[in-house]
């Protein structure tokens, strides 16, 4: 009992502090504001929808990764909930994690990052010709180009 409230006080304070597995019960996904389906947590501890996370990522910016809209961080890694991997998935929820897996091959580097990149570059390519067939967009996808090449 009284570790229970040590462990709470170290992780109100910051120290030796353990990244929960679920999602609160008590909370609701900060982009749709339901219930989570598909619970994704952050690098830096946000919960996500995972199919809202990586919508927000794909209208942002998909060469680069996303930044948490609460913290502003870099996410760089998604982490389903454990008990997803564990029970059957019906077809949406295996799609989701399959793309939370391709997001975190993109962006956690090493050589699974790079070969991962290499598989995207078609898309990568398609999506640029038409960013700059379309008059109304601006030179950005100069900049896009760099961030995808430099990692």
């Amino acid at each position: 009992m009284e570790t229970d409230d040590t462990d709470r006080k170290m992780e109100e304070l910051g120290g030796n502090k353990r990244l929960s597995e679920t999602p609160p019960d008590d909370d609701c996904c900060p982009i749709c504001f339901g219930p989570f389906t598909v619970p994704c947590r952050s690098n830096c501890g946000h919960w996500y929808c995972g199919s809202c996370i990586l919508q927000f990522w794909n209208y942002s910016s998909a060469s680069k990764p996303c930044g948490c809209p609460m913290c502003t961080c870099m996410i760089v890694n998604l982490m389903p909930e454990a008990s997803l991997e564990q029970q059957p998935q019906n077809q949406e929820v295996a799609e989701v994690l399959k793309s939370v897996r391709r997001y975190n091959l993109l962006f956690l580097g090493g050589a699974c990052g790079f070969i991962q990149k290499v598989r995207e570059l078609p898309f990568f390519i398609k999506r640029i010709f038409q960013g700059l067939m379309d008059p109304d967009t601006n030179d950005t996808y100069i900049a896009e180009i760099r961030l995808f090449a430099g990692g």
